[in-house]
């Protein structure tokens, strides 16, 4: 655990003697191998021995030590308020020694495989053949049919017996499962496009307040003319980020990087910017070459450039997540860190507009528990990364299942991972209304289904609490929920009617049918998210230049703001996210809730409050 001392000869003889008592723990411990069970499952015989296994391992480190530095910096009431860790020091101080890295590394050698270690000197990646796995952990891997029609599943036969070098240095192992077909993941992105009607629940699913079109009067009239769509200015106004815009507040030294599954053109989101006045940083896009881009990463991409339009950078680091198992959203959310063995510098927010249903990633707990221990080592580097809660509301694992198809199991409670991990700030999704002016007359817990014809969708802001992770030391507890973490923390306009207006061309999945490019309107917590990333990294900026702490991980600092000055958020106090009958969760009220978190903070509010 990580104390204040006053003596450097004591803090370096308690980190040793931590380190040796960790050490010789592990030996008399078991090892997580995630969901390695086949229990009910049919036996079809030996795997294919050239089948490959791609490997996460998570090396015994100080993780207490890195859990407290996140306290220690966070925690607005804390003397080292805004002193966050350098990634060399979150090497040094809480990383695997440099003994127990070389071990893990050669353990791999004799099978001539080349193992890499994270930059975080948590974790250690390689791929191995089955074949040579089952020699390095003394088991044979079988074939399992899954019960899913074409699909099977490799696993060990018995529980693995960690090796030399291995044993010892590691603690949990993720990825000795190897599925043959995938299943999908889920995004939070919709789009809509229809007539007007009166407000709901605080919200109107048509066009309110006041337009500036930008270059859309006579390149996109259709856009203008619709009753779809709230554009740019609007969205700035009403949560007082165009205020500090107008104040220089655009981004300048900050950085944000997105994580998605797709990536999105060049040229949709550059004539986004010259369209609405957004000249600035231009995006780079790291992988993804051989996939057909996405409206999710349009709308990230556009959402950004919107808010904070000169950041030093803006990176888009792209992956095929393809599957339930997390363990390529672990590879990903290591992406911006990685990096910096490239020269590419630390973003200060992570932004995740991704997600899938508790339930489905509960077999994995190796992978979780490696994705939370990144996210931790992330946290501590003063990063916040900020997630989507969903667009099925309190039932998250109906999210994508066809009405006709859809069980009592997909429609009872549930949240969304990775929205549920402590180290992160989940970002549920309202619908508004505005006035002439463009500030908010109204809002409420965005829920389609509260809308008559034709606006009626079984969609909501995602929000709950979650089945596996406690609640974290930053988020208080209410009456109805004390010990599991709840979703979302915050929450902002997502309701896709009347929705976002985006720009895009036919190329990318989801857009309209023009030819060329052309105003689409979305919406979803899939929106939400890049806006309040956005905001945050215009907090960073305001921040670092008026000499005050580090934000860096900031669910702590809202919650705090939140207690001592409630205005600086739009509370949500209509409406409710449950879109199935027999559902109990989660219903709006005054301060915290379930439903809409917070409530919406007003980005021209919470920069007063910083220093907090």
């Amino acid at each position: 655990m990580r104390i204040r001392y006053t003596r450097v000869a004591l803090v370096l003889g308690l980190l040793f003697a931590l380190n040796a008592v960790s050490a010789s723990a592990l030996a008399s411990t078991s090892v997580n191998y995630g969901d390695i069970s086949h229990k009910g499952l049919k036996n079809l015989g030996p795997a294919s021995t050239g089948l490959k296994l791609t490997l996460e391992l998570g090396m015994i480190a100080n993780q207490e030590g890195i859990k407290n530095a996140v306290k220690a910096a966070s925690n607005p009431s804390s003397s080292t308020y805004g002193k966050y860790l350098t990634l060399s020091s979150l090497q040094s101080k809480y990383g695997a020694s440099s003994s127990r890295r070389n071990a893990v590394v050669g353990a791999f050698k004799p099978y001539g495989v080349t193992a890499t270690v994270d930059v975080t000197h948590l974790r250690v990646s390689a791929t191995i053949s089955i074949k040579n796995a089952q020699k390095l952990f003394g088991q044979k891997w079988n074939l399992y049919a899954t019960g899913e029609p074409n699909q099977a599943v490799a696993l060990p036969v018995n529980t693995p017996k960690l090796g030399s070098g291995l044993n010892g240095n590691v603690d949990t192992v993720a990825g000795l499962g190897l599925y043959v077909t995938q299943k999908g993941s889920a995004s939070s992105v919709r789009s809509t496009a229809r007539a007007r009607i009166a407000a709901v629940q605080g919200g109107t699913p048509t066009r309110t307040g006041t337009i500036e079109p930008g270059c859309a009067t006579t390149t996109y009239p259709a856009g203008v003319f619709s009753s779809s769509g709230l554009f740019p200015n609007q969205i700035l106004s009403a949560y007082g980020i165009a205020q500090l815009n107008a104040s220089g507040l655009q981004g300048q030294g900050a950085r944000v990087a997105i994580l998605g599954e797709a990536p999105t053109p060049i040229s949709d989101v550059n004539a986004y910017r010259n369209c609405f006045g957004f000249a600035g940083t231009a995006m780079q896009i790291h992988g993804g070459s051989n996939i057909a881009p996405i409206l999710e990463s349009s709308l990230d991409a556009m959402t950004v450039a919107m808010v904070a339009p000169k950041l030093s950078r803006l990176d888009l680091w792209v992956k095929a997540l393809g599957q339930s198992d997390p363990q390529g959203a672990l590879k990903l959310l290591a992406e911006p860190l990685q990096a910096t063995k490239n020269n590419v510098p630390l973003p200060n927010v992570i932004s995740i507009s991704y997600g899938v249903c508790e339930a489905s990633v509960a077999p994995y707990s190796a992978a979780r528990t490696l994705f939370n221990r990144q996210a931790a080592a992330t946290a501590s580097l003063g990063i916040t990364i900020v997630v989507a809660s969903g667009d099925s509301g309190s039932s998250a694992c109906a999210h994508g299942v066809p009405t006709a198809q859809l069980t009592s199991a997909d429609k009872k409670q549930s949240a969304s991972w990775p929205a549920t991990s402590p180290w992160v700030l989940a970002v549920g999704g309202t619908n508004v209304s505005l006035t002439p002016a463009n500030a908010i007359e109204s809002s409420g817990v965005w829920n389609d289904t509260e809308y008559p014809a034709p606006y009626a969708q079984a969609a909501a802001g995602g929000g709950g609490f979650s089945t596996f992770t406690n609640r974290p030391w930053w988020q208080p507890a209410i009456p109805s929920q004390s010990a599991k973490r709840m979703v979302p923390d915050v929450s902002a306009f997502a309701d896709p009617a009347p929705g976002y207006v985006i720009i895009c061309s036919k190329e990318v999945s989801g857009c309209g049918p023009s030819a060329g490019q052309s105003i689409t309107v979305v919406g979803g917590t899939s929106a939400a998210t890049p806006l309040v990333a956005a905001t945050i990294a215009l907090w960073d900026q305001q921040a670092k230049q008026a000499g005050l702490p580090n934000p860096g991980f900031v669910p702590p600092l809202l919650y705090s703001i939140a207690q001592h000055n409630p205005g600086s958020f739009l509370d949500i106090t209509a409406g409710g996210n449950a879109v199935f009958s027999g559902v109990s969760c989660c219903t709006a009220s005054t301060g915290y809730d379930m439903a809409s978190g917070l409530g919406s903070p007003l980005a021209n509010q919470i920069v007063q409050d910083l220093h907090r």
